[in-house]
């Protein structure tokens, strides 16, 4: 008997700018999928002193617990308060609005909660766009 395959929970989203960065979750974030996030953005610091970033939330079923106890994961943070401008969080559970309101005053980088259906306002409000597929004749 086979298992089901299983979709990463975590997938970048293209931009149509090098300086903004996006990614969807969609289900339980493994230890690999987060550190491989932090490694995209390690990289990004090193192209660029600021970046703006948006995380869009489909369905959450949270995250590998051990994760937060990474050498990877303290590093990621601490550069992430340097070099992130702008980071919106759209959609998520219901709770995450209110922890973005309460904790944003803890960040040097603005933080914002959007709605999914206010998510071009999240795009505009990071300076950004996804990036779109050229139309076919």
């Amino acid at each position: 008997m086979t298992s089901p395959l299983k979709h990463p929970a975590l997938t970048q989203l293209k931009t149509e700018r090098d300086d903004v960065y996006a990614f969807e979750i969609d289900g339980h974030l493994t230890k690999e999928e987060i550190e491989r996030v932090y490694q995209t953005l390690e990289e990004a610091y090193e192209k660029h002193d600021k970046i703006s970033l948006l995380m869009r939330i489909g369905r959450y079923d949270g995250f590998d617990w051990d994760t937060l106890l990474s050498d990877t994961a303290y590093v990621g943070k601490l550069h992430a308060f340097r070099h992130i401008r702008r980071y919106a969080l759209v959609g998520g559970p219901s709770w995450a609005a209110g922890a973005t309101r309460f904790l944003s005053p803890l960040f040097r980088m603005e933080v914002r909660h959007f709605e999914l259906a206010d998510e071009t306002e999240a795009w505009q409000w990071i300076y950004g766009n996804p990036e779109t597929e050229p139309a076919k004749d």
